[in-house]
């Protein structure tokens, strides 16, 4: 791979903007917590482990800053912090790509299934296609597509003009895909608008905290007499 490949993969690369933080000493509120990973940046979101059935802490936490850098910042300089005494052990959680990973594999749904039938240009799907597809993942669907696709498009053509029902469950299919693609598309906007509004509170954080400064150092200047 050349140079501008690897910068092209770079600039693409979806770092985690989520860090697990561990080693949280049980007597530490969450305010605390949340307090070490705002010394890093602002916060977008917090998720202290529970256990289910006594809903006492684990002593780790999930954190969502606004961007790679503030997370990555996060994993370099709160390892090792002191919170109640305890030395915190952060990393990169990567619970991004893990989310989109479970929604790859978990199925599309009857609801789905059914609108992307209602998209299918002339006969309606069989009800028996519409169930069996509802039952069928995002990475079953892809693969699904990619097999039928694979075989060129002559033979395509030929299988739906042979196959009763083939053309329009492969146009429900590809609706499906294209309603998965849409919904990632509008995850990403939400996520870039949470991350462009926390950045837009820190500069207003940062030019308080300068305004406070140059009024501490202006009430600290010495007044010179004069002769």
């Amino acid at each position: 791979m050349d140079d501008a490949a690897v910068a092209v993969a770079s600039a693409n690369c979806r770092c985690s903007r989520t860090v697990y933080v561990g080693n949280i000493a049980f007597n530490a509120t969450e305010e605390e917590a949340r307090g070490a990973c705002e010394l890093i940046g602002p916060v977008l979101s917090m998720r202290l482990a529970t256990d289910a059935a006594t809903g006492k802490r684990k002593g780790y936490a999930f954190v969502e800053y606004a961007d790679d850098a503030t997370a990555q910042s996060a994993c370099r300089n709160l390892q090792g912090h002191l919170l109640r005494g305890r030395p915190l052990r952060v990393g990169l959680a990567d619970s991004d790509r893990a989310r989109r990973r479970k929604a790859e594999h978990e199925p599309v749904g009857l609801e789905d299934a059914i609108h992307a039938a209602s998209l299918v240009s002339g006969r309606p799907p069989a009800p028996c296609i519409t169930r069996l597809l509802a039952t069928a993942s995002r990475h079953h669907l892809r693969e699904t597509m990619a097999t039928f696709e694979s075989m060129g498009a002559e033979a395509c053509k030929a299988l739906k003009e042979q196959v009763p029902g083939l053309a329009e469950a492969m146009e429900q299919v590809q609706h499906l895909l294209d309603m998965a693609a849409a919904d990632d598309a509008a995850e990403e906007a939400r996520r870039k608008k949470r991350a462009a509004s926390a950045a837009e509170e820190s500069d207003d954080q940062r030019a308080k905290l300068r305004k406070v400064e140059d009024g501490g150092k202006a009430a600290a200047r010495p007044i010179l007499p004069c002769f």
